[in-house]
């Protein structure tokens, strides 16, 4: 549904007070990336997942709690008004680590990806037609040793999204061994199926609004079916876990028919 113009009134809570954001900003190389999701019609929330090409994955940097500042300003002239959405932050000292990092990724085109302790959804920042660049300034004397960064989108655009996929990061936070049939919930990301002609019929555990993406396996391939009432695929249709596919299912509590895992995005590889 498109949007439609509606007052807006204050947010429950405290919203006013400060961000509390988890201590690492997730960046996404734009060129590893093979599908990036489009906006809803309301041009805000991502629900599809980031799919990224074989063996590329995202990498954290961690960021000093309490020295994230997140902006986006709109600007311009009339009729060329857009937002410049961007996140500053401290890392401690300039270790070869970091500073080989601040070498090669100078200048990287990255999307931003900002997670957030209270476990509402992530925000994102730049596109693969509006990536953001990271800028590093080095400080060393006898009060601080740290580097701030930058990382800004190059040009005017769209704001800050909200992004309720699954974060594509190294590695996969379970590996569902061949023949698994219910697979156990360990927490939120992705998990790696093996190869084998499994009928997924469950997920074990988790709560309410949790999210998990199943990731396809090589040779022999497993399939996700709606057949035990836990699992609900769109349109009934059984999901082939081939190499390079995903399926991200979200929970839902059903009360005394305990959780269901629903479909909310397939990628299949052409």
């Amino acid at each position: 549904m498109t949007y439609i113009r509606k007052s807006v009134g204050r947010a429950p809570g405290n919203p006013g007070t400060g961000i509390q954001l988890r201590d690492v900003l997730v960046l996404i190389n734009t060129d590893d990336i093979a599908f990036m999701p489009s906006p809803d019609d309301k041009g805000v929330v991502i629900v599809d997942n980031i799919v990224m090409k074989p063996g590329r994955y995202g990498i954290g940097i961690y960021m000093t709690q309490g020295t994230a500042e997140v902006a986006s300003a709109a600007e311009g002239e009339t009729d060329q008004i857009g937002f410049t959405p961007s996140i500053k932050f401290n890392h401690p000292g300039n270790s070869q680590e970091l500073r080989e990092f601040k070498v090669n990724e100078l200048n990287s085109k990255f999307i931003g990806i900002m997670r957030y302790c209270s476990g509402k959804p992530a925000d994102l920042i730049g596109s693969i037609c509006n990536p953001c660049k990271i800028t590093p300034s080095y400080t060393g004397n006898n009060e601080s040793n740290t580097n701030e960064f930058t990382l800004a989108q190059i040009s005017k655009g769209d704001d800050i999204k909200i992004y309720k996929g699954t974060v594509p990061l190294e590695e996969p936070v379970s590996v569902v061994e061949a023949g698994v049939k219910v697979v156990p919930f360990v927490t939120e990301g992705q998990y790696q199926l093996s190869g084998g002609s499994a009928v997924i019929d469950e997920i074990e555990g988790g709560a309410h609004d949790a999210v998990i993406t199943l990731l396809g396996a090589a040779g022999t391939s497993p399939t996700v079916s709606h057949t035990s009432g836990k699992i609900l695929l769109r349109g009934g249709k059984v999901f082939t876990a081939s190499e390079g596919a995903q399926l991200t299912l979200r929970a839902f509590d059903a009360g005394e028919g305990g959780l269901i895992w629903i479909e909310q995005s397939r990628y299949v590889p052409a």
